[in-house]
């Protein structure tokens, strides 16, 4: 029997040709089986996840925020970076729903408040009890206010169903004068709140002048 090398070199050729094929239709089967296992584990994952509270964490463990919820109040709670607050949204069954503002050391800087009767926003300097800018508005009317570092109140407007009001106090927080939309107009104050003067209140008989001391708004 005669052997033709170029015909055994062209089987060769031939038979390798074929297994790369074979190699390349099981590496395709392989991905495919692969690809439907990873589907069918997505597709098992739960997509609902049931718990009271969930911890938010960075890549280094340290943690960021907190999901809660129980049976009074349910929110989100985030933290700075020294791990004080951040910001919080809250929601509540039977008082308020609000979103409150920290700065980067923790201090309350504004506040967001809504119930049933009454909303709110106050603007608040690190440190400070009291809210430096305040804005409310509930049945009796709505009100903006002022007050300076030491919490005394400086400026105060006010709309209700019985008119408006413009009130001025010093730096200790003593009203010294008002302008109202009502029968008054415009009356000034010592600083013992005793009324001083209001257009022609020099001209009023005592009688004249206790009514009109009865027609300005109680503070």
């Amino acid at each position: 029997m005669s052997y033709d090398p170029l015909e055994i070199e062209r089987r060769l050729n031939k038979l390798e040709r074929s297994n790369r094929a074979l190699r390349l239709v099981v590496s395709v089967c392989l991905l495919g089986a692969v690809a439907m296992m990873l589907m069918g584990a997505t597709s098992t994952a739960p997509k609902v996840i049931d718990a009271e509270k969930i911890i938010l964490r960075d890549s280094a463990g340290n943690e960021r925020g907190q999901l809660f919820a129980n049976e009074n109040v349910w929110g989100l709670v985030l933290f700075n970076k020294n791990k004080t607050k951040a910001a919080s949204f809250i929601a509540s069954a039977n008082t308020m729903n609000g979103v409150l503002l920290f700065d980067q050391n923790g201090n309350m800087r504004q506040t967001i408040t809504t119930s049933l009767d009454q909303s709110e926003w106050n603007i608040f300097h690190p440190g400070s009890d009291s809210a430096q800018f305040e804005v409310i508005d509930n049945g009796d009317g709505t009100a903006l206010s002022f007050r300076n570092r030491a919490n005394h109140p400086q400026v105060g407007l006010g709309v209700s169903p019985k008119g408006s009001i413009l009130m001025m106090s010093d730096s200790n927080g003593g009203i010294r004068s008002i302008v109202s939309g009502d029968e008054i107009g415009f009356a000034s104050f010592s600083n013992k709140g005793i009324l001083e003067w209001s257009p022609g209140f020099d001209k009023f008989s005592p009688e004249e002048k206790k009514q009109i001391k009865d027609l300005l708004p109680k503070f």
